[in-house]
């Protein structure tokens, strides 16, 4: 006669199934949208974007905060290009050229002419 004893799932595969997660909570749980991070620029008409891809030193046009000097615009890097100056996407948008306002158009005053007064 041969004895038969119940045989018992290693101590793993017990903590495997406490942590399953029910399909109900794992499909709530979704992450965080992601911030729109799109930039705009308003007066549009004299500026281009362009990517830095060559050795050629190129100054942002604006100096940061604080610094008494002007930082280099690296390869890879976005700008914008004016009729004579040059400007990284941060001092874009610290002094108002670019903006994150995706309703800037909305929020902008017309200047009146004369005339219809």
């Amino acid at each position: 006669m041969t004895e038969e004893f119940p045989i018992e799932p290693p101590a793993d595969s017990l903590l495997a199934e406490s942590l399953i997660v029910p399909q109900e909570t794992a499909a709530s749980f979704r992450p965080a949208p992601q911030p729109d991070t799109r930039l705009y620029i308003p007066h549009h008409e004299n500026w281009q974007a362009r990517i830095k891809a060559d050795t050629e030193k190129i100054y942002c046009y604006a100096k940061l905060p604080g610094e008494d000097f002007f930082h280099l615009i690296l390869n890879g890097e976005i700008y914008l290009v004016g009729e004579t100056e040059k400007y990284c996407l941060r001092c874009a948008l610290r002094v108002g050229i670019a903006t994150q306002d995706r309703l800037f158009w909305q929020n902008r005053v017309l200047k009146r002419s004369a005339t219809s007064l």
